[in-house]
């Protein structure tokens, strides 16, 4: 059941001030019980200082008279001369000045000789002196026949010790009442272990009562049950550490918790007239609130039904309803310009102003729905991320920003999905001559903070529905072709079904040769094609190649899985594998006696990359091998794809000892501007102009112009391919240097490639 808003304020404020009240009497009660309480553990501080020097200054005083007994010349003649009767005169007569009755001899052995109490008797063993000597103590607290005594040993030497005296009090009931009316409090002694009262200045029941009581009495105890009354404490007696008994010290609080409670009868009285006082102020404050709040719900109810006008007909009385009501007049003027500028940003890129996926797949959704045919190409800026670093954020933000403004000028719809990929929408194919115009038209460069920003970018086409018939599938399968577009070099690709196995299978090279990678596995190996010096015909060198046969992929070859090493960042990994086996094959052929070197294969990014070409030196050093023994080949592509940087890098590994080859010789742009700036010393003819040597004119005149060049520039050439002897003579007569080629051996693993050199005659 609902509550009206006058109900509501009234209870609110009612159950506000109860609350408060019951707060501050909680407060007050809390404060004044710890002040209670707290008054009376320090009434039992004092109690036991008191207590405490009480009996200090009677074991001073009883002290002071032993020694003055123990040094009476009667009193030490009579012990002298063993006058028992003399002894027990001497303890009568100083009785009554130590206010003790418990006076006695002992001798050596710990055997009462005299007494003058009935605790002790003559020839009885004396543990609690024994114990004192064994201590090496002069006083201590015992429990004798079931009284607390606390005994003094003194020595009497004649002149050498020939007994103890022992002199006692008794904790007897009317000692104990002395002490109650110094300290003002009750004490009750007992048993540590059982807890039964010894002696007490109360009746032993209740004494038994109180100590046996596990907490402290409360308030509530002694204002209405008049219970436990007493607050017990036990206490020690200056540096006794291991009391015999327990001693307590009981207060009675029935005085201090009456106080308390008529404080907190006054509280109460205060507190219930309040709330009456409160109860009709709330009332009034109550009917002034929710008369012009309920006019305000009505026409806030018209605002919601889509009916604006003025809130309140009348100005309210309250000050805040005024200020409420115009609040809601003006709430209605940005409701409006709100809704339409989250719409916009559900639906838009912040940055470029584009559609965002959102909005694309809704969009693509309803249009295929209604059974519209679209054409979606998915743009891809190429390096974006490189512009980002190159020319900072701010600059790639304006590159996206001038790509987006070139874009809407095309009839259709665009979006930003992330970073550098735009999407273009349109229900007019665009054929391969409007493409490349579009493609020209966005790459051309952004002027921004008077930079010249370069743009190339990717394009991935889709038609649907034949290629996509929903988002998801549409998504999917652009991740497909604009993976194709970047990894095949094309700038724009449209979607084949043969393009999701090549997808699916790059995967899989990818996801197999992490694991390979990561896992003690004899999937890869490595395997050697020798190469042979013309002039000698013998072996002078092999060339290192990677081989794996993959347990769920079968045998992939090199070129394919090298490729997507590099492209997945993997090609570090696989090149420290073939740093490792190979420098390990060509220690193992050293220590065979063999002195060929071993050319292996490097990218463009293991040139650049500086941490693994010195693991490289290191790998060698471990082995006992100079750089001289290997051979480091790069393909003339990746040395024309940055000459400069090339040439660098190279240089500085030649200063290293290392001797460099360019593969693939002859296949690169602009072959022979850059080759007497690079820091080789062999060149390898690609196998493509060698294989058809022998029969074709073509490939003769481009291998001895090949060798007519390298002989200007000192260079050794290395002909790869050879597969017959035809070929192998023309080059020899040619005046190549090496040959390479299954004419002479295939590539072998490192047991057959053994076998082949003790039974070749190219052997060294």
């Amino acid at each position: 059941m609902q509550k009206t808003l006058s109900q509501t304020l009234f209870q609110t404020l009612l159950i506000g001030i109860v609350i408060a009240s019951l707060l501050i009497i909680g407060a007050v009660w809390r404060s004044a019980n710890t002040l209670v309480v707290q008054n009376i553990d320090h009434d039992f501080l004092l109690a036991e200082k008191v207590f405490d020097k009480v009996v200090a200054d009677r074991q001073a005083v009883i002290k002071s008279v032993s020694k003055v007994l123990s040094r009476s010349f009667d009193f030490r003649r009579a012990v002298g001369t063993e006058n028992i009767p003399s002894i027990e005169a001497a303890f009568t007569s100083y009785a009554d000045r130590l206010n003790t009755q418990i006076i006695a001899l002992v001798s050596l052995d710990h055997k009462i000789v005299a007494t003058h109490t009935d605790l002790f008797e003559v020839g009885q063993d004396v543990e609690s002196s024994l114990s004192l000597v064994a201590q090496g103590r002069d006083s201590g607290f015992f429990v004798v026949n079931n009284k607390l005594v606390q005994l003094n040993l003194l020595r009497v030497e004649i002149p050498t010790l020939r007994y103890y005296m022992l002199i006692g009090v008794e904790f007897d009931t009317a000692l104990l009442e002395q002490f109650k009316q110094l300290v003002d409090a009750e004490i009750i002694i007992s048993e540590i272990g059982t807890g039964e009262v010894i002696k007490a200045t109360l009746d032993k029941a209740e004494a038994q009562r109180i100590i046996s009581s596990e907490q402290d009495p409360s308030w509530l105890d002694v204002t209405f049950k008049n219970e436990l009354t007493y607050f017990a404490r036990q206490v020690s007696i200056g540096s006794e550490q291991n009391l015999p008994v327990a001693i307590t010290l009981a207060v009675d609080t029935t005085s201090y918790f009456n106080a308390f409670t008529r404080i907190q009868l006054t509280i109460l009285a205060f507190c219930l007239l309040a709330i009456l006082i409160a109860m009709g102020l709330s009332l009034l404050l109550a009917r002034n609130v929710s008369e012009p709040v309920s006019k305000l719900v009505k026409a806030v109810n018209k605002v919601a039904s889509g009916s604006y006008g003025a809130t309140l007909e009348a100005p309210a009385k309250l000050k805040e309803i005024t200020e409420l009501a115009n609040a809601v007049d003006s709430m209605q003027a940005s409701i409006k310009s709100r809704e339409k500028h989250i719409r916009y940003q559900a639906e838009h890129d912040v940055l470029t102003g584009l559609f965002n996926r959102n909005y694309v797949e809704t969009y693509f959704e309803s249009e295929l729905s209604q059974g519209r045919a679209v054409q979606v190409v998915a743009i891809t800026v190429i390096g974006f991320r490189t512009i980002n670093d190159l020319y900072g954020y701010s600059n790639g933000d304006n590159t996206l920003k001038a790509l987006a403004q070139r874009l809407q000028r095309w009839p259709g719809i665009s979006a930003r999905l992330a970073g550098g990929e735009i999407l273009y929408i349109s229900h007019e194919s665009l054929n391969d001559d409007q493409l490349e115009t579009l493609k020209h038209i966005l790459e051309q460069p952004v002027e921004s903070n008077l930079i010249a920003i370069p743009v190339k970018v990717a394009m991935a086409i889709i038609e649907c529905p034949q290629d996509a018939s929903s988002s998801e599938e549409l998504f999917r399968k652009m991740n497909i072709v604009t993976d194709e577009a970047i990894h095949s070099g094309s700038w724009f690709v449209r979607y084949r079904a043969d393009l999701e196995d090549k997808y699916n299978r790059r995967l899989s090279i990818t996801t197999e040769l992490k694991r390979v990678l990561a896992s003690q596995q004899n999937e890869l190996s490595m395997v050697y094609q020798p190469k042979v010096d013309l002039q000698t015909m013998k072996v002078c060198s092999m060339e290192a190649l990677i081989r794996w046969n993959s347990s769920t992929l079968g045998f992939v070859p090199p070129d394919e899985f090298i490729t997507i090493a590099e492209q997945a960042g993997l090609i570090e990994q696989v090149t420290m594998w073939v740093m490792k086996q190979t420098i390990t094959d060509l220690s193992y052929f050293r220590s065979k006696g063999y002195q060929f070197t071993v050319a292996m294969n490097l990218s463009t990014q293991d040139i650049q990359n500086k941490v693994l070409l010195s693991k490289l030196v290191t790998l060698l050093t471990q082995k006992g091998l100079s750089p001289e023994a290997l051979e480091l080949e790069i393909t003339e592509s990746d040395l024309v794809a940055d000459a400069s940087l090339a040439i660098e890098n190279l240089s500085e590994l030649t200063a290293r000892g290392f001797h460099f080859a360019i593969d693939d010789f002859g296949t690169g742009y602009s072959s022979l501007a850059y080759l007497k700036n690079l820091p080789v010393k062999t060149i390898k003819i690609d196998k493509s102009f060698i294989l058809a040597l022998a029969s074709d004119e073509n490939d003769q005149q481009i291998v001895h112009t090949v060798l007519s060049l390298a002989s200007v520039f000192n260079l050794k050439v290395v002909a790869e391919g050879v597969e017959d002897v035809a070929s192998l003579k023309i080059l020899k007569d040619w005046g190549c240097d090496i040959a390479q080629g299954y004419y002479i051996s295939r590539p072998l693993n490192r047991s057959d490639l053994e076998d082949w050199l003790q039974n070749t005659p190219f052997g060294e």
